[in-house]
């Protein structure tokens, strides 16, 4: 009994320390950077290093490349003592509902580890595409939702070692894809037709550069399930901005066909 109670009150204890809330950045969409485990931050010092530098690199110093709509700019947020479980399990339906709600796209998080001889860095890194989860716990009726945790291993084969785990888990390709899928299933159920066809479109793209690494495994076969459904959901929101009667009759939209949503768009 006193067991079972002990491993009870770890449980809990760890569920509260894993969902610490994090609030969003305001009048933006947001991307929460959650603390990583793994034995290459070794203390709360090298942790938080780790996740105001990786802040700083996202945010100040690379180009976006997703379609930023109107003045409503994709802020990153460093999430110091948020740290979900590999497995995402603390991601219940009301929890993503919520990250929903305050415009929150992606939260990221994983696992750095330094091993081998000499040490090397590894990763296993999660994005939690926050549209795409909450399409699939409110079971809408869209045809192959693919997986709304796209998990993806850093270095790939044959990629140069870095001792620099922000080096090694900040890729601008993989990050783009992720913001603009996102973005662009977030303004799609916005009705936001235009910059959600844009950034769908672009995320075909970058996806495709992404599937021409050498990827293996689940996490291939999950990502090029996420381009598939990225690219129908392209022709879907062409479909429902033609049969929109509020969209104008000179939208940019009526110039593309919904067989080949993206042709001359990425």
């Amino acid at each position: 009994m006193k067991t079972i109670l002990l491993a009870l009150l770890l449980g809990c204890a760890a569920a509260r320390a894993s969902v610490v809330n994090c609030p969003p950045a305001a009048n933006s969409f947001t991307v929460l950077l959650s603390e990583p485990s793994g034995d290459a931050l070794p203390d709360r010092a090298a942790v938080e290093r780790f996740l105001n530098k990786l802040q700083f690199e996202l945010d100040q110093t690379r180009d976006e490349r997703w379609i930023n709509p109107g003045a409503t700019p994709v802020v990153f947020r460093a999430c110091p003592r948020r740290a979900p479980a590999m497995d995402g399990s603390e991601f219940s339906p009301e929890v993503v509902e919520q990250l929903n709600d305050q415009r929150v796209l992606l939260e990221i998080w994983g696992a750095v580890e330094r091993d081998g001889t000499p040490p090397t860095l590894s990763a296993q890194i999660n994005y939690l595409l926050v549209p795409l989860r909450f399409a699939a716990d409110r079971r809408d009726a869209v045809q192959g939702l693919p997986n709304g945790l796209q998990r993806l291993r850093y270095p790939e084969a044959g990629a140069a070692p870095t001792q620099d785990a922000v080096q090694l888990v900040s890729r601008p390709l993989d990050l783009d894809a992720f913001v603009a899928t996102a973005l662009g299933l977030k303004l799609m159920r916005e009705r936001a037709y235009e910059p959600a066809h844009a950034n769908l479109c672009r995320a075909s793209g970058l996806l495709g550069a992404m599937l021409k690494r050498p990827l293996t495994g689940r996490g291939k076969a999950d990502l090029a399930a996420l381009r598939e459904f990225v690219g129908s959901s392209a022709g879907r929101v062409l479909r429902e901005a033609l049969a929109d009667p509020a969209y104008a009759r000179t939208g940019l939209l009526r110039l593309q066909q919904p067989a080949q949503p993206c042709a001359g768009a990425e």
